[in-house]
């Protein structure tokens, strides 16, 4: 089981039902809304970029990486040889340069299952 399934039924419990998947629903949606309007400060603030969430680091827990501090982490990987992690940074700096923020939002979550990229398309989200 993957992760995105442990935590689905986490959230939907034993028995699932109509009722409680709306409310997930709900629930998953008021957050990213919440977090696009945090993005869109950052953006105007900062300029492009991606929020960064760490759940371990108890001081800096959530923070944004502008698109020239992508490019130096991606620069910070490759100096260090870890070629995997400067490939990651590659292809999200790639992603975050396209970003429009009042369309989407870019983050970025390193927890203790891995390191990866989110791109939310509000439109998308607003469909579904």
């Amino acid at each position: 089981m993957n992760r995105r399934e442990k935590l689905l039924l986490q959230a939907l419990g034993p028995e699932p039902d109509e009722t409680k998947a709306k409310m997930l629903d709900t629930t998953v949606r008021l957050i990213m809304a919440d977090l696009g309007t945090q993005y869109c400060k950052f953006w105007e603030a900062e300029g492009p970029g991606v929020m960064c969430f760490e759940p371990e680091n108890k001081e800096h827990s959530m923070f944004y990486l502008t698109l020239e501090e992508l490019h130096s982490a991606k620069e910070n990987c490759e100096r260090q040889n870890n070629d995997d992690l400067a490939e990651s940074f590659r292809r999200i700096l790639e992603a975050a340069q396209k970003i429009k923020p009042d369309e989407a939002a870019g983050y970025i979550i390193n927890d203790k299952d891995g390191f990866r990229f989110c791109l939310v398309d509000y439109q998308k989200v607003a469909e579904s």
